[in-house]
């Protein structure tokens, strides 16, 4: 059974409340979390209860009342507070307004989006495609990246030898992000958002250190593609 986390701003009327019910009528596992609730703890315990201690494998999110992606940010946080940093983060769907395409960054908080009016089928449909994409990944998908290659299930790096190439979770997560976007180039600041999450209280010098470890660590082949561009940031040269 697959975990669904719906994040709604209050306890009012909401878009998703008969979705959540088509959704448990569907056989997936549901919990509900309100993200202006005073006791944000209390509301922890509750999902983690809902799931039998299992992280969500997709947060459904709505955002029609709200003016900004700050609630995406708690939800962050939140998911950090019940199981630990390094969780894998879930899936998002998130219902937005226009305006929030605008926005900044929102990229950063959504795997995808629905727009007024919000069609519970276009719904359904959007959350059946990330979850199949999702355990497409978990299961068996790898990446190649010159002499090495990613294991995106395990989070592990292989060179040609088999041989595990001992990146902690976080360099593997930015070398994957650098990867996914092959020649193109990200300031430190965007890199914090994307790899690290946008309530990651550290500087940019976080950035700084864990691409040094990945040059040294990856084949030297490769180590020389990931380019420091002054005025620009970091990233990894297509060829």
């Amino acid at each position: 059974m697959q975990n669904i986390l719906i994040i709604t701003p209050n306890e009012g009327p909401a878009p998703l409340q008969s979705v959540a019910a088509r959704l448990a009528k569907a056989g997936y596992s549901v919990a509900r979390a309100a993200l202006d609730s005073e006791e944000r703890g209390g509301g922890t315990d509750a999902m983690c209860q809902a799931f039998d201690g299992r992280p969500p494998d997709l947060m459904l999110a709505d955002l029609s009342r709200t003016g900004d992606m700050l609630p995406m940010r708690h939800a962050s946080r939140m998911l950090r507070l019940a199981w630990g940093d390094e969780m894998p983060m879930p899936a998002r769907l998130v219902l937005m307004q226009p305006g929030h395409l605008g926005a900044p960054g929102w990229e950063a908080h959504a795997d995808d989006f629905v727009l007024p009016p919000y069609s519970e089928d276009e719904m359904m449909s959007r959350i059946r495609l990330l979850l199949f994409r999702k355990r497409h990944v978990d299961a068996s998908d790898t990446l190649k990246l010159g002499e090495v290659t990613l294991d995106l299930s395990s989070g592990r790096v292989y060179d040609v030898a088999g041989q595990d190439g001992g990146l902690t979770p976080r360099e593997f997560d930015l070398l994957r992000f650098l990867a996914v976007h092959r020649g193109k180039f990200f300031a430190r600041d965007r890199l914090l958002d994307m790899v690290w999450g946008v309530d990651f209280d550290g500087g940019e010098r976080t950035v700084d250190i864990h691409i040094r470890r990945l040059r040294a660590k990856l084949p030297s082949t490769l180590g020389d593609l990931i380019e420091t561009r002054r005025g620009i940031g970091y990233g990894l040269l297509s060829a």
